[in-house]
């Protein structure tokens, strides 16, 4: 299959002798018409920066300034919502831990209570034999 490409690539390609009435591509053709109003620009609309959007959407000091306060006071707002809910979670967790050793304690008081009564009924029986 190699030999195949290389062989391809290595075969004379027969000259191609344009048509009579086909253009050179080569030429240049002068523009004419909007197309030529847009592809050259004069020498004051290419120093003219304020008709340039760029210059129309730039905002003001004052704008910006406005912006910046308000994006600093809503990250004021967040972080505190952050920290509330960060105590929110610490609180929960606490609790849960609390529930859990509350469930412990009962399950080993209510172990202890049976092992009583159940080593009672034991001795109880021994001594009516």
């Amino acid at each position: 299959m190699l030999v195949t490409a290389v062989s391809a690539q290595a075969a004379p390609a027969a000259p191609i002798t344009p048509a009579v009435d086909a253009p050179d591509p080569t030429a240049v053709l002068p523009l004419t018409g909007p197309v030529a109003a847009r592809a050259l620009p004069t020498k004051n609309s290419a120093l003219d920066i304020n008709d340039t959007l760029a210059a129309q959407l730039q905002p003001s000091t004052k704008a910006l300034s406005a912006a910046n306060q308000e994006l600093l006071s809503r990250n004021a707002q967040l972080q505190r919502q952050v920290n509330d809910l960060q105590t929110q979670v610490n609180v929960l967790v606490y609790e849960s831990k609390g529930q859990l050793f509350l469930y412990g304690a009962f399950t080993v008081l209510i172990s202890l209570l049976v092992g009583i009564f159940v080593s009672w009924l034991v001795f109880v029986r021994r001594e009516r034999w």
